[in-house]
């Protein structure tokens, strides 16, 4: 009967080992997932960025071309105003 509790209290041991076992397992992978989100939101960051800088320089070359347009249209007009 000195044996008897003694059992229990080491299968409860040994149950919440186990327990412990997986939830390590559980948390090692939930890190691996969030280390993999933080690369792929890291990878978007600079993607997004990189595609803004690609789209503000082109708004301002097209600014740019859209007033040589304008200046050249006009010096046109008074080419042929004059002739």
């Amino acid at each position: 009967m000195a044996d008897e509790p003694e059992n229990i209290v080491l299968r409860l041991l040994r149950e919440i080992r186990d327990t412990q076992d997986k939830h390590s397992a559980l948390l090692e992978d939930h890190s691996r997932q969030f280390k993999e989100i933080r690369r792929e939101l890291h990878d978007w960051q600079e993607t997004t960025a990189t595609t803004l800088g690609f789209a503000g320089h082109a708004n301002v070359r097209i600014e740019s071309l859209q007033k040589q347009v304008d200046e050249l249209t006009a010096r046109l007009d008074r080419l042929e105003r004059q002739h």
